[in-house]
């Protein structure tokens, strides 16, 4: 690709191959796979209008029961020149699926759990669908609600939508290893919420590219991922 950018990492992920799905891993850049608790969520494929996706749909084992996808880990960084991670999902409008008890995690950070991440970026949504995001560092954590006006009550994703999530972070903080100071939110092309001059990520903190699913009680819901990308650029 192209770009008046260099790039430190880019990441593109469209779901087009289910090939390893029973190998532990999924889709073209083979996610490692990590089961949440006792129950394996089933990893599915589906189209839609020309477009691949990804079902992961709930063991009904118990509650936290789910999967993390991965990359590489403590692959990846973020600096003061730039990047952004980007994907696409929703909790589909199929028999029985509900937005309440449905739990995910997208972004880039350091854990494989339910557990809140140490270090990262992260787009999370609740177990009643109100979203989130995140920046977090060993130096202290930032979280800052939705507010978007297409979006129930301005926080809270609508069942069989599909959602067009995208995080980008600018500026240098000035730490000693510099990290971005900037995190602003965009959905479905709305501003979301920013957290301005205040992220605290050391350029030096590490972590992978991640997409966390799980249920909240013994359901058996569903959420579709339809791609991923991150990227991280480079003073050129």
């Amino acid at each position: 690709m192209e770009t008046i950018f260099d790039y430190g990492y880019h990441i593109v992920e469209n779901f087009n191959s289910n090939d390893s799905v029973a190998d532990a891993n999924v889709g073209d850049m083979n996610w490692e796979i990590d089961i949440i608790s006792a129950g394996a969520e089933t990893l599915s494929y589906g189209t839609q209008a020309g477009e691949t996706y990804l079902r992961a749909t709930g063991a009904g084992g118990g509650a936290a029961d789910g999967s993390v996808l991965s990359l590489a880990d403590d692959s990846c960084s973020a600096g003061p020149n730039g990047g952004y991670f980007r994907f696409r999902y929703r909790i589909p409008n199929i028999s029985a699926n509900t937005i309440a008890n449905n739990l995910g995690r997208f972004g880039l950070n350091d854990v494989v759990t339910t557990a809140e991440p140490v270090v990262g970026m992260n787009f999370e949504f609740d177990t009643n669908g109100v979203m989130s995001f995140d920046s977090m560092s060993a130096n202290g954590d930032v979280t800052t609600s939705f507010s978007a006006s297409k979006l129930t009550s301005s926080t809270t994703h609508v069942l069989g939508t599909t959602n067009n999530v995208e995080l980008i972070w600018s500026g240098n903080n000035g730490n000693a290893a510099p990290g971005p100071d900037t995190l602003v939110c965009y959905i479905n092309g709305q501003l979301a919420g920013r957290q301005v001059g205040t992220v605290l990520l050391d350029g030096d903190e590490t972590f992978e590219p991640k997409m966390a699913i799980w249920t909240d009680g013994s359901t058996t819901l569903e959420t579709d991922v339809f791609g991923f990308e991150a990227a991280s650029f480079l003073a050129k």
